[in-house]
């Protein structure tokens, strides 16, 4: 009997964006165009937000795109839906202010064969709003455009609240980090997270860390076939103690800044 070839692996590329008009188009050229590989691109999907600038507009140029639109719920309910509407056997998301290199998907294809792997990271070009390099200029990544994910482990997890729900699959020792830079993460005040304000990224990162560690202890009821749920309750308990470290550095970057402002005050 003669032995069919295996398939090339499929991969979704799902582009989600909020009003990022100015630089959609850019990032869905940049998944639209990619270089031929060992593998098949399945679609590219964008889902939109609730946008209310010119992204409409823009979809327009790139009729070989599926557009999702819903009403703006946040970048959580975004993610999740991405991984729903993804059909190949991987995804690879894309923030809409961010770009993926020609040759994303070419380097990555040998991996995206290998069975025991369900998460990809790579690195990245960071670039300012203007496209230029920013800082060094390069990152070893771990924000959502490095990412690429098996679909069906990544629906385990569903639904998410950040992409740092992912990461729980290389912590598992199902993924693999590589040093080709492989996306143009830009950097703008809009894409910021809020790190002025005291305390505001710890807390943001412990509502995070304690949504994860209740979504994996919610998994030891029945595992997914990637853990086993004594691995799942030990990961629990460390990113529940994250939770509570963040907690706390939160409250001491807060205290920290009203003595200072004290301090100000008493010398005026």
């Amino acid at each position: 009997m003669t032995r069919q070839p295996m398939a090339s692996p499929s991969v979704s590329v799902v582009v989600m964006n909020h009003n990022y008009g100015r630089y959609v188009g850019e990032a869905l050229a940049s998944a639209v165009n990619q270089e031929p590989g060992d593998y098949r691109l399945a679609e590219v999907v964008a889902i939109d937000d609730g946008s209310t600038d010119h992204s409409h507009e823009v979809y327009r140029r790139f009729p070989s795109v599926r557009i999702v639109r819903k009403a703006n719920e946040g970048f959580a309910a975004t993610l999740t839906r991405a991984v729903y509407e993804a059909s190949g056997d991987w995804l690879a998301p894309l923030d809409a202010d961010d770009a993926f290199t020609p040759d994303k998907l070419r380097t990555l294809a040998p991996h995206l064969a290998d069975p025991a792997l369900l998460l990809i990271q790579h690195g990245e070009y960071v670039v300012d709003a203007e496209g230029r390099p920013f800082a060094e200029g390069t990152h070893p990544g771990g924000a959502t455009s490095t990412l690429v994910l098996r679909r069906d482990a990544a629906r385990d997890l569903l639904p998410v609240t950040n992409e740092l729900f992912f990461h729980v699959l290389a912590d598992l020792g199902h993924g693999i980090r590589l040093p080709e830079l492989l996306t143009r993460y830009r950097v703008h005040a809009a894409s910021m997270t809020d790190r002025h304000t005291p305390g505001a990224f710890s807390d943001y990162m412990a509502v995070i860390c304690a949504d994860l560690a209740n979504r994996l202890g919610g998994l030891c009821a029945r595992p997914p076939a990637w853990a086993d749920a004594a691995q799942l309750a030990d990961l629990s308990a460390v990113y529940r103690r994250r939770a509570s470290t963040f907690r706390e550095d939160a409250q001491h970057h807060r205290e920290r800044a009203g003595r200072a402002t004290s301090q100000e005050g008493s010398s005026g």
